[in-house]
C-alpha cells in the first residue's frame, strides 16, 4: 500500500537557472539607471519576505535583535548564499556590517572593456548593480521579524562584498 504522507523536503531550483537568472535581471535593470536599482531592491525585499516567513513558520519567535542578526548570517545566508557570512561587526548601536568574502552573485564577475580603465570602471558599476536585489533581500527578511532598517551593500573588492545595516532608531 502507497504512503499518503506527502515528502518533507524542499522542492529545488537548479543553482544554474538560478545564476542565469540574477544574471539576466541585474543586466536588464542596470541598463535603467536609479529606477531599475529601486525596482531590484523591490523585488528583492518581496522575496526576502517571503523567504523569512518560510524559513521562520515552524521556529519559535525572535525575542531579541541579536538573535534576528545571528540568524540571518548563519542560517538565512546558507540557504539563500550557499555559504555563511564571513565577518560580522557591530558598534552595537544598531549598526551591522555583514562581509562577504567570496558573495555568490559577484564571484564570477570580471573586467570588460577596450582598456583596462574601462573595464575596471564597467566592473564596478555592474558589481554594484549586483548588490541591490540582496540588499533588497536582506531588508524584507529583516522587515518580517520586526527590524525596520536600511541596507547598502558596497562592492568595492569584488568578490567580496560588504552589507551595512543600519536599524531605524539607531544611535550610530
Amino acid at each position: 500500500m502507497a504512503s499518503t504522507t506527502a515528502p518533507t523536503t524542499r522542492p529545488m531550483v537548479s543553482e544554474a537557472s538560478m545564476d542565469f537568472l540574477l544574471i539576466e535581471l541585474v543586466r536588464t535593470y542596470h541598463e535603467r539607471g536609479d529606477a531599475g536599482r529601486k525596482q531590484m531592491e523591490a523585488m528583492g525585499f518581496q522575496v526576502g519576505t517571503q523567504l523569512a516567513e518560510r524559513y521562520t513558520r515552524d521556529r519559535a519567535r525572535f525575542t531579541e535583535q541579536t538573535e534576528i542578526i545571528l540568524f540571518l548570517c548563519k542560517e538565512f545566508w546558507l540557504d539563500v548564499f550557499k555559504k555563511r557570512v564571513d565577518n560580522l561587526k557591530t558598534n552595537n548601536r544598531g549598526v551591522y556590517v555583514l562581509q562577504d568574502n567570496a558573495f555568490r552573485w559577484t564571484r564570477n564577475l570580471h573586467a570588460w572593456g577596450p582598456t583596462d580603465a574601462e573595464g575596471e570602471a564597467a566592473l564596478k558599476a555592474y558589481g554594484a548593480s549586483c548588490t541591490h536585489f540582496p540588499c533588497g533581500i536582506i531588508r524584507g527578511m529583516l522587515s518580517h521579524l520586526g527590524l525596520a532598517c536600511t541596507v547598502t551593500g558596497d562592492a568595492a573588492g569584488l568578490p567580496g562584498v560588504t552589507f551595512t545595516l543600519r536599524l531605524k532608531g539607531s544611535t550610530a
